[in-house]
């Protein structure tokens, strides 16, 4: 009996954030045969120590990246980018790119930080679609997986600016959903609740409105726990998948039941 080929043997990832959700991800499409181009804001050594655990061959290398800069995305992405050059053309995006932030009311929040949150959360999702979109088109293949957060769907207490944000994550796939559908390109959005990485340790053991409100959060999932990362992972392996290609301009909650 010949031997089947891994799920995602040849293709080539762009990861755009490498922190406790995105390294399960990297981890999973790298089990599966994935090369990864991972990009972090910051933290450069969190993601060279990501590349060190995945399997011999499936790095292809890190860049740093602010996604909301159209000079750093062609720098990483465009022709010729960093990207683009390791891994031979990008045939897969996911972002799980967020802002992290002290939650509080609106009208206590300056707005710089509005604006950076937006900035990073949806203006750098919108500008890395509109990137990697005509090398798929061209080759007749890509799969686009945005990570947000169902506080896109059901909002959070003082956390306007990002739970916009993660919802006009939804109507960016909607749209180029549209776009694309007579292709075998497609985008969607895996929007976790609460999930179990260092970001939300630090939220919980916060003082004030942060820590209440995350609290409060984890006890109304319908599971009675947090995600484990490797669920969030899990989705966005599907969606990613080949097999996936019917699935396109839709928002998937791995978050317990909280908003069904």
């Amino acid at each position: 009996m010949p031997r089947e080929e891994p799920a995602f043997a040849d293709r080539r990832v762009l990861l755009v954030g490498t922190g406790g959700i995105g390294a399960a991800i990297a981890a999973r499409l790298a089990g599966e045969g994935a090369r990864i181009f991972g990009t972090y804001r910051r933290d450069h050594e969190g993601a060279a120590a990501l590349g060190a655990r995945l399997p011999a061959g499936a790095w292809a290398g890190t860049a740093p990246l602010d996604a909301a800069d159209p000079a750093s995305v062609a720098d990483v992405v465009g022709p010729g980018g960093s990207a683009a050059a390791a891994l031979g053309g990008v045939d897969t995006l996911v972002v799980t790119a967020g802002h992290r932030h002290p939650l509080a009311p609106l009208t206590a929040t300056d707005p710089a930080v509005l604006e950076d949150i937006v900035r990073t959360e949806l203006v750098g999702p919108l500008l890395l679609v509109r990137a990697v979109l005509p090398g798929m088109l061209e080759s007749g293949f890509g799969r686009i997986v945005l990570v947000g957060s169902d506080s896109g769907k059901a909002g959070t207490l003082g956390d306007a600016a990002s739970s916009a944000a993660r919802a006009g994550l939804h109507g960016l796939a909607r749209s180029v959903a549209r776009e694309t559908a007579r292709t075998d390109v497609t985008i969607n959005v895996v929007s976790p609740g609460p999930t179990d990485t260092g970001l939300l340790a630090g939220m919980l053991a916060a003082d004030g409105l942060t820590g209440k409100v995350m609290a409060g959060t984890v006890r109304a999932v319908p599971k009675g726990r947090a995600a484990r990362a490797e669920e969030v992972a899990a989705a966005v392996a599907y969606l990613a998948s080949r097999d996936a290609g019917f699935t396109t301009g839709q928002v998937l909650s791995v978050s317990g039941g909280l908003t069904m």
